[in-house]
């Protein structure tokens, strides 16, 4: 095994290290979107290809979080041992070009095949961002980094979606799929050719921590789950992640069945209002907690405990209320919670490992969430949507995403025993 040295290589300046970050909440922005649309073509597809609740909820997530699953893992282990700006080039520009090809589908079965795709090229993108922006950013400074990588993730719905709802009301959902696959390769570029890789661990307090060697992928897993706070913390961001699931997916359906709103309206809601109260509560989430973690690095932890179980509120008042003012008040409360509960998990995990681990302690955590959030709170909600239609008609959607949205208070249950070692566990990843 490699010697450790006390050389350690300077950090990015602050104008490069702020340049790649913008670019990497654009190209996360463009993640989200591609892997999130799909809730908004649904009405239009699913007539189309004619599919049940059941298949479609099936569909819409399973492929992607079962391709993700499979390839994550190891595209992490490659992140934290070869270029990480590379690996992420590669990504983007697979799953842009599966984006654009699943406008050519034709049936349920060739639908999973793209969905199956896209997890696959999406795979690396989380854990090799997550990694990249621990190195350009100091612990200290890492929440509002994050904060600004979870804030991207509403910027892509925030201005994709209205141009999406455009585009589905007046060319169908065939052509959102190829323009939106298009522009992701724009970017693609623009990080080939203008982002260089930064030296890892130069942000960590100690060079020590910059130069230990890299764990076979064996014992980079053992180190990961010896860590105490990280599985409570995988479970806990699984748990939110099926209530954002399930609400991503079946949010556009509800409106469409319960509020009779067309594409275009839909698009405005889930991306205009969704969007502009996800940035909101993702900014305001980096200035308070922010402030708080620079005076005590414990309120990394405790914040995330208070903001969990918000989201399920915010969902309640949205799937109950039938005043236009009240159901648009608690989306845009649903979206800020969200957005705050997001803002805070990146720190949760990527701080209690080394600098060698981060791409893999990020890919484990989001291969969960995947697993989870995209295949339990869609099919979840759309079999509990088949199962009570007969009794409850239309309706049976709301209930359906309660259940998804309960999720929330479990989450929060989860990072109150992370709270008991996670501060221990992220000094001694960070050297302090």
């Amino acid at each position: 095994m490699t010697s450790q040295s006390t050389v350690k290589r300077p950090a990015p300046g602050v104008a490069r290290a702020v340049y790649a970050l913008v670019l990497l909440c654009l190209i996360n922005a463009f993640s989200y979107l591609d892997r999130n649309m799909i809730g908004l073509l649904l009405p239009q597809m699913t007539a189309e290809l004619e599919l049940s609740d059941t298949i479609t909820g099936l569909v819409a997530g399973l492929p992607f979080a079962m391709c993700y699953a499979f390839c994550a893992i190891p595209a992490a282990w490659i992140a934290d041992t070869r270029n990480r700006r590379n690996l992420l080039v590669i990504a983007l520009t697979v799953w842009s070009t599966i984006t654009a090809l699943s406008g050519l589908v034709q049936n349920g079965w060739q639908l999973a095949i793209a969905r199956f795709g896209l997890g696959a090229g999406e795979s690396p993108g989380h854990p090799t961002t997550s990694s990249l922006v621990a190195d350009l950013f100091s612990a200290e400074r890492r929440t509002i980094a994050f904060s600004a990588l979870s804030a991207s993730a509403y910027l892509g719905p925030l201005i994709g979606f209205p141009v999406i709802g455009w585009i589905l009301a007046e060319h169908g959902w065939r052509t959102s799929f190829f323009v939106m696959g298009l522009g992701g390769l724009v970017f693609a570029g623009l990080l080939l050719f203008t982002v260089k890789e930064p030296p890892r661990g130069a942000s960590a307090k100690s060079s020590a921590v910059e130069v230990e060697p890299a764990q076979t992928f064996v014992s980079g897993v053992k180190l990961l789950f010896s860590t105490r706070s990280y599985p409570y913390v995988v479970f806990a961001g699984a748990l939110n992640a099926v209530n954002q699931g399930a609400h991503m997916t079946w949010g556009p359906t509800f409106l469409d069945r319960v509020h009779d709103l067309g594409p275009q309206e839909i698009g405005f809601y889930f991306g205009t209002l969704r969007g502009i109260a996800g940035l909101a509560g993702a900014f305001s989430t980096a200035l308070v907690v922010g402030a708080l973690v620079r005076r005590d690095i414990a309120w990394q932890i405790r914040a995330p405990i208070i903001i969990a179980i918000l989201p399920f509120f915010g969902d309640a008042i949205f799937l109950f209320s039938r005043d236009p003012i009240f159901w648009q008040v608690g989306l845009a409360l649903s979206a800020l919670s969200t957005a705050m509960v997001v803002a805070v998990s990146y720190s949760l995990y990527v701080n209690i490992v080394p600098p060698r681990l981060r791409a893999q302690a990020a890919a484990f955590y989001f291969v969960v969430a995947m697993m989870t959030g995209m295949v339990l709170g869609p099919f979840v909600v759309g079999a509990l949507s088949d199962a009570l239609a007969p009794t409850l008609g239309v309706e049976s959607i709301t209930w359906g995403m309660l259940v998804g949205s309960s999720s929330a208070i479990v989450s929060c249950v989860l990072l109150i025993f992370a709270r008991r070692t996670w501060v221990e566990d992220m000094k001694r990843a960070e050297g302090m």
